[in-house]
């Protein structure tokens, strides 16, 4: 179901045409939504998703090398690699997971997202949906 709120909030976003996936959180937050009825919003508006914060796309033409800051190398401590191994099941770790990683040892979250790549690790699924 369509939430006018949601719509509005996106439509005023000055993007062109985008939404990055801060704005696309800060969007649930203030209206107490979860970010993946934001995220679904965008898509049935034709906005798409940029800049992820774990760096998987949104930093440059789609195709290129710059598209995604994922594949930077990265120096994390031991115990955020081990944290990382143990959230993911399947070879698969949750975007929302990465967060709270990130979030509880003090680092950006693009920096968990590499250390992810690094590991071999795939990210899925994106909290607003985009993957």
């Amino acid at each position: 179901m369509s939430d006018a709120r949601i719509r509005d909030m996106i439509a005023r976003n000055p993007g062109g045409g985008k939404l990055q996936c801060a704005v696309a959180h800060y969007i649930a937050a203030s209206l107490g939504v979860a970010p993946l009825e934001v995220g679904r919003e965008a898509t049935d508006m034709g906005v798409k998703l940029d800049q992820c914060q774990l760096g998987l796309f949104g930093y440059g033409r789609k195709g290129r090398s710059s598209y995604k800051i994922l594949g930077r190398k990265v120096e994390v401590e031991k115990e955020v690699l081990d944290a990382i191994r143990s959230a993911a099941r399947g070879g698969r770790v949750a975007c929302a997971e990465l967060w709270r990683i990130a979030d509880a040892m003090g680092l950006a979250r693009a920096e968990v997202g590499n250390a992810a790549d690094s590991l071999g690790i795939k990210i899925a699924p994106c909290q607003l949906g985009a993957f």
